[in-house]
């Protein structure tokens, strides 16, 4: 049997793995699933569409499996939330279910969501993603491996964010924001994450790769064009590089790509 507080409510068909703890008064509602070695700390509601795995930390106050803030949304929709392994939730954070039937809003494995943190409707975040204080997230944001969005940042829905980014505190971003870069205030780039770059041990060849392409993407005309005109002509010889000139002519562009400009511009 899961260690389950006598004053938590268990849904009907809620599947808790036996190693897993339930604190006082949290809520796991019927159908839910919670995998190995998981904390669900008091106060905490999970709610029935939740897939979590092992070794993850729901914190107090956290809601994870939401009705979707989408004024179109049909709650009778059966949609899901998966949580990867060795994610933490911190207290007060929401992450709401997707919106389309049988779809999840997915958070990889590894990640960080901090206190009072909003992941919304049919959101994917890779492994390792860390989302500080009082950020939220709208619906439909993709967001690479490795990125670290600081305290504050509001993302727009249905943008993407490239692996490995740096966001700012308190930016505010409504463009897709490519691999690797610096993004902050709003809607502007400062450069490539040189200090994530060299902290996950990224080689000094693929560095030295992504400035020469930062520098020829963004030197004048249209970022996409020179893209892949870059790729196409072998400038991208590690996966780095690959990934960064990838990002700007394949996938599903919706919005604007994000690109550097002067203060007062």
């Amino acid at each position: 049997m899961a260690n389950i507080h006598p004053t938590a409510v268990i849904g009907e068909n809620a599947k808790i793995d036996p190693t897993a703890q339930i604190g006082a008064y949290a809520i796991i509602e019927g159908g839910a699933q919670i995998g190995a070695n998981t904390v669900v700390e008091p106060h905490a509601r999970i709610c029935g569409g939740a897939r979590i795995g092992a070794n993850c930390a729901i914190c107090s106050f956290s809601t994870i499996a939401g009705l979707p803030q989408d004024l179109h949304f049909d709650k009778n929709l059966e949609t899901f939330v998966e949580i990867g392994d060795g994610t933490t939730v911190r207290e007060g954070s929401t992450v709401h279910r997707a919106t389309f039937e049988g779809k999840s809003t997915i958070v990889g494995k590894g990640c960080l969501l901090m206190s009072n943190t909003h992941v919304g409707h049919d959101c994917v975040l890779g492994d390792r993603v860390i989302v500080a204080n009082f950020t939220a997230l709208g619906g439909h944001v993709v967001v690479g491996d490795d990125a670290f969005i600081s305290g504050g940042v509001m993302l727009h829905q249905k943008i993407r964010v490239g692996c490995g980014v740096m966001v700012s505190g308190n930016a505010a971003c409504s463009m897709d924001i490519p691999p690797y870069v610096n993004a902050f205030e709003r809607n502007n780039i400062a450069g490539l994450n040189l200090v994530g770059l060299m902290r996950r041990k990224v080689s000094r060849e693929a560095i030295a790769e992504l400035k020469h392409l930062y520098s020829f993407i963004y030197a004048s005309g249209n970022p996409r064009k020179n893209a892949k005109e870059a790729f196409e002509n072998g400038m991208a010889k590690t996966k780095e590089g690959e990934i960064f000139a990838r990002f700007f002519f394949e996938g599903e562009a919706i919005k604007p790509i994000l690109r550097p400009h002067a203060r007062g511009e």
